[in-house]
């Protein structure tokens, strides 16, 4: 089985990792969506969502998405033995269930509400009629669509390229972008288990609490129950220096 776990509620992060680039332009962004969410046309839910409540499975029929207003969502590619695979760390702002836009059959995900959550649920015939009125909402929401799929092809691609200590370094800084991460002085706090950060990078638990071990004892960060202290620049320029070091191995420096 595969661990939910259990996060705090954290500041709005846009779908990519980074934040929003000026307060203006989230007030901008969340105004368009507000004003979509709100109209009647789409027949839009909104819902209270208790921790550990299961949003939709992987074998639901893919009619709805849903928009984060708080709390946090994370999203599992789970085998037919159950285990899954983390995929997204989703918070205020971002989307969920958007195989029901690309006209999926079925969501092939399972999406998980972490935290008590509050979303918004529009039916996607409703959503597609509307937004072929409102322009403004529809470049906003292919924009982050368009982001998910980037960070998607750049994760599958860490799969195949990528050993699993350059992963688990990728997967922090990503994480520190998200709903599970609290900034603080010397970086972010991200709350997560060992477990829930080997389903990300797709290794075994074993070798993801080794490694973090490994960047504990080079003072990259520090580990405590169910969360983890770095600074993201710090593993930035780590990543770099093991890049460049492979570099000098591979052409023989």
């Amino acid at each position: 089985m595969f661990e939910h776990g259990n996060t705090q509620q954290n500041v709005s992060r846009n779908h990519n990792g980074t934040q929003t680039s000026s307060h203006s332009t989230l007030q901008a962004e969340t105004s368009v969506l507000a004003e979509l969410l709100l109209n009647p046309a789409l027949n839009a839910k909104r819902m209270n969502v208790p921790a550990g409540k299961v949003l939709y499975e992987p074998g639901a029929e893919a009619k709805s998405i849903y928009f984060i207003h708080r709390g946090q969502v994370r999203t599992y590619r789970v085998d037919e033995n159950a285990n899954g695979r983390l995929i997204e760390i989703l918070g205020p702002e971002d989307w969920c269930g958007e195989a029901a836009l690309s006209r999926h059959p079925l969501y092939g995900e399972q999406a998980t509400a972490v935290v008590a959550t509050v979303v918004t649920e529009v039916p996607v015939d409703r959503l597609l009629q509307v937004l072929s009125q409102q322009p403004k909402a529809a470049v906003e929401l292919m924009k982050q669509l368009a982001g998910k799929l980037s960070a998607s092809r750049a994760d599958a691609a860490g799969l195949v390229f990528d050993d699993c200590h350059e992963r688990l370094l990728k997967t922090l800084v990503r994480f520190s972008h998200s709903a599970a991460a609290t900034p603080n002085a010397e970086g972010v706090v991200l709350r997560i288990t060992h477990q829930q950060l080997a389903q990300a990078v797709g290794v075994a638990r074993e070798t993801v609490s080794l490694a973090l071990t490994q960047l504990r004892q080079q003072n990259l960060l520090r580990t405590g129950r169910n969360q983890l202290t770095f600074n993201p620049e710090n593993l930035r320029s780590f990543e770099r220096q093991r890049g460049r070091s492979h570099d000098a191995v591979i052409n023989g420096g």
